[in-house]
């Protein structure tokens, strides 16, 4: 126990970060795609440098972001206790799911599920998509209210076919974003309204599949059985059969495929979507990885 109150708050976990750094080397190239501006003294406007090689510390994250206030007191037990033991079992469960070890998989598999659900909801973009939800919450409902929905999509995810697909064949890895639950369906582009900030496809559609890079050379992707079977029939804006947040269900642990080595032209179309997707940062161990659409 310490006295010491954190509030610099990394939404995306140091740990999960190191997994995108090459061997040897301790930084990641780290794009902002806002294009800040700041003003000078003689008032002319110019550009803020958008790209900066640092280390986890300084990557993906906001100060304050999960702090609450009661009068001149600042409570960092969001942070310390609920996201401290979130990240600690987390940490472990996604380098067994990286490594493959089904005996590791199977005792971390919801731990595992139940990070994942974090990761989505704790980003500002998250945060964002809680608050467009209701008309107005101040800081202190709105991490009462991430709380509440955490595990609201376990369920779906755990029912649905798991793969594990490889980069190790190709030169260029997967990058990091500051969104990294990302969800994707064919039918609705980066461009449609179902995508407009903070929004992401439903990930109840039958179409949508969750695309997570668990660290450089490995990507999780969560598909709906039916989708998975004949993707060309099934209406991809429609509801996957029993659609449901939370609720019980059976499933097994060890129904993963880990059978497809990406090429290179794979990896660059993921880390397309991850950059779309994003809503400010990414980063990558290969500055020119940070380009994908070139």
């Amino acid at each position: 126990m310490t006295d010491q109150v954190t509030r610099n708050n990394h939404y995306v976990p140091q740990w999960y970060q190191r997994g995108f750094i090459e061997s040897g080397r301790s930084q990641l190239h780290y794009l902002d795609m806002s294009l800040p501006h700041k003003v000078l003294p003689d008032g002319r406007t110019v550009p803020i440098k958008a790209l900066h090689k640092w280390g986890p510390t300084s990557c993906f994250s906001e100060y304050d972001l999960y702090s609450t206030h009661f009068g001149s007191v600042v409570n960092d037990e969001v942070e310390k206790f609920l996201f401290g033991s979130i990240d600690d079992r987390g940490s472990k469960a996604v380098r067994a799911f990286a490594d493959g070890d089904l005996s590791a998989m199977h005792y971390a598999f919801q731990d595992f599920f139940e990070y994942l659900d974090a990761q989505k909801l704790r980003t500002p973009k998250g945060l964002d998509w809680i608050k467009s939800r209701y008309s107005s919450l101040d800081q202190v409902q709105l991490m009462v209210e991430m709380q509440g929905l955490r595990f609201i999509h376990c369920t779906m995810w755990t029912e649905g076919v798991r793969e594990i697909v490889s980069a190790e064949a190709s030169d260029i890895k997967f990058i990091v974003s500051d969104h990294p639950v990302t969800v994707y369906n064919a039918a609705t582009p980066p461009t449609s309204t179902e995508c407009a900030y903070p929004e992401d496809p439903p990930i109840e559609w039958l179409g949508a599949q969750t695309v997570f890079a668990l660290d450089a050379n490995t990507c999780l992707i969560l598909t709906h059985l039916e989708y998975a079977k004949d993707p060309k029939a099934a209406n991809s804006t429609a509801p996957r059969t029993y659609a449901r947040y939370r609720g019980q269900s059976l499933v097994r642990t060890d129904a993963f495929i880990r059978t497809r080595k990406l090429s290179r032209n794979e990896v660059i179309a993921i880390n397309h979507l991850l950059k779309s997707r994003a809503r400010r940062y990414v980063a990558a161990s290969d500055k020119e990885w940070l380009y994908p659409e070139k």
